[in-house]
């Protein structure tokens, strides 16, 4: 059986910045309405216009199980966060809900620590190699590539169909670096990561943070120095 792919068309951030701002206070069938009257400027198309609701719904409002944590925490620490933390929110939330985004950044990520470029031939010969060869899944990459490219997360390369990082997102705020390392946590497959791996993850090339120890309230996070140099960090 095919993975499911789900995430088939660009989303712009003003829609994500919209959506996040509104579930914080909609009831559902209010929301959709809402993204219906926003969306119109953008998107003309009804079925399109159908695609990216589902789509805003499921990063910023249709959370499930764990995760509705850190979108509580999102909706308090969005409203005092400058524009370029807001990418960190919203990536992260989308990441968090579509696992294909979240393949294609690690893959890029691990691309990015060997190469300048990444080319979109190899993004999507990674990506059809997990999900299949299938025009979903074509759709699906070429989506991410648009979005992640509006966001400012990558830029176009000097060479056709190539891609460079972006300037990097400065996080430096502490709620901004526990809400980070809470997710980073929930979306692994353990309940525990070393903080080496809390800061390296290549999924994350985009933003410069290095958290510490002292940057994990002790409320949320607990923190074990296991032999010389290793540290575990694991949800309280």
């Amino acid at each position: 059986m095919a993975k499911p792919v789900g995430f088939d068309q660009k989303i712009l951030l003003h829609q994500l910045d919209f959506t996040a701002n509104e579930a914080r206070r909609s009831e559902k069938n209010e929301m959709y309405e809402k993204l219906d009257d926003f969306l119109l400027a953008d998107i003309k198309g009804q079925k399109s216009r159908k695609n990216a609701i589902t789509m805003l719904m499921k990063i910023w409002y249709l959370v499930k199980g764990e995760e509705r944590n850190l979108q509580t925490k999102a909706f308090d620490i969005i409203l005092d966060s400058s524009e370029k933390e807001r990418v960190l929110l919203h990536y992260t939330m989308t990441i968090l809900a579509y696992p294909f985004v979240k393949e294609l950044v690690q893959e890029m990520g691990k691309l990015f620590k060997l190469q300048d470029e990444v080319t979109s031939q190899q993004i999507g010969r990674v990506m059809k190699n997990s999900y299949g060869d299938r025009r979903r899944v074509e759709v699906a990459t070429s989506a991410v590539l648009m979005s992640l490219k509006s966001w400012g997360i990558i830029t176009p390369g000097d060479s056709k169909q190539t891609y460079v990082m972006g300037e990097k997102i400065k996080i430096a705020s502490s709620s901004m670096k526990q809400w980070l390392a809470e997710a980073i946590i929930r979306s692994s497959e353990g309940t525990s990561i070393t903080i080496e791996m809390l800061n390296a993850q290549p999924g994350f090339f985009s933003f410069d943070y290095q958290i510490s120890s002292s940057d994990l309230c002790k409320d949320t996070f607990e923190v074990n120095r296991q032999g010389l140099d290793m540290i575990m960090v694991e949800m309280v």
